[in-house]
């Protein structure tokens, strides 16, 4: 592309019409964003009282990537070109516009994967490094190094990508950009809908009941959110072939903020289990013992042969294990004590239905 690419208007064109971006979805599913990341972290610090893991962290260096995207995206917004016709604004503007749009760019290229990652850890840490976990990691690394290295030498110099509009004989573009977005954006969907299905076969491999397994798999496949955002950027990114860059870029730019909020949402959902349990049990009275039963696997599973030495995580149990049964005798009561544990004033035996983590 050694040529500017803006042309003659369509028939038709009201180069009058005005669209403002409206950052309130962007706003909303960023401040849920922010709010998931820091209750996952109370959860393993104050419900389950452990250590943080890499998964952990890779969410923090997402959300941080991320918080940086959207400072890209305010700065943006204060662009009068925005929401415009491109031919109805001076093309220094759309110059200004597109050298904010490449670190945004650079930013999302960055945040995907490392979400990506951070759910691929986490399975991990449940379900051991398994062929098919390896293949998502060597999917997700492939598709940031392929997507970072394309985009930075997509233009010669690199200043093109954004002075090509003021001063379009200073370099060149080695592909048409528009191939570039819409492929790449193509790849994300593809690997998010990979990761997604990975575990499957994994859940179902163990001895649950069928109504657990129906469970743990609908608490992973809440990252569909995440694939359902990405094909509504998709439809969006199709509009940038016209070259009305400012006219149709507002959206392209809120839902590639949207989608890697959504992403870090879904990724710290199944880790707030055990918050939610707790609260719940407090608010509605759940069952207590199956609250305690639940705490101390660890110690009752120590008979079972396991593929790991590290004890699990409380969220690991939950989503790996089978439902535990407390039988007790007599009639005394139990009573809560303040940090929210129960203490038994009589015997009780630990009944397993069947091993953890044990495969048909």
């Amino acid at each position: 592309m050694s040529h500017s690419p803006i042309g003659q208007p369509p028939p038709g064109t009201d180069l009058s019409a005005d669209h403002p971006l409206d950052l309130s979805s962007v706003i909303a599913t960023y401040v849920l964003a922010v709010v998931a990341v820091g209750l996952r972290f109370y959860t393993r610090f104050k419900v389950q009282g452990v250590r943080t893991l890499a998964d952990d962290w890779m969410i923090v260096l997402a959300l941080s990537a991320h918080s940086n995207l959207n400072s890209d995206l305010l700065v943006v917004n204060e662009n009068p070109s925005i929401g415009r016709h491109v031919w109805s604004v001076p093309q220094t503007q759309v110059q200004e516009m597109m050298r904010i749009l490449f670190p945004f760019v650079v930013l999302y290229v960055i945040s995907a994967p490392l979400i990506k990652l951070s759910i691929i850890l986490f399975y991990r840490r449940i379900f051991g490094m398994t062929y098919s976990i390896w293949f998502c990691v060597f999917l997700t690394v492939g598709y940031f190094v392929s997507g970072i290295i394309a985009f930075l030498v997509c233009c010669r110099p690199v200043s093109y990508y954004w002075t090509q509009f003021t001063n379009p004989v200073g370099g060149k573009c080695v592909y048409d950009l528009y191939n570039f977005y819409i492929s790449y954006a193509g790849v994300n969907v593809i690997t998010d809908v990979a990761i997604l299905l990975v575990p499957m076969p994994i859940v179902w491999s163990l001895q649950m009941r069928r109504a657990q397994k129906l469970l743990v798999c609908g608490i992973l496949l809440i990252g569909g959110f995440v694939c359902v955002a990405s094909l509504i950027r998709i439809y969006y990114i199709t509009f940038l072939k016209s070259g009305d860059y400012t006219w149709v870029i507002g959206k392209v730019f809120m839902w590639s903020s949207i989608e890697p909020c959504i992403g870090i949402l879904c990724a710290c959902l199944p880790t707030l289990h055990p918050l939610i349990r707790t609260v719940l049990s407090r608010v509605f009275g759940t069952s207590s013992a199956r609250y305690v039963a639940s705490r101390n696997q660890e110690a009752t599973n120590k008979k079972t042969f396991i593929r790991r030495q590290r004890p699990l995580d409380w969220d690991e149990t939950l989503l790996t294990t089978h439902d535990i049964q407390v039988e007790m005798s007599g009639v005394r009561r139990d009573h809560h004590t303040e940090d929210g544990h129960i203490t038994v004033d009589m015997e009780f035996q630990i009944v397993e239905e069947s091993n953890q983590l044990s495969k048909r």
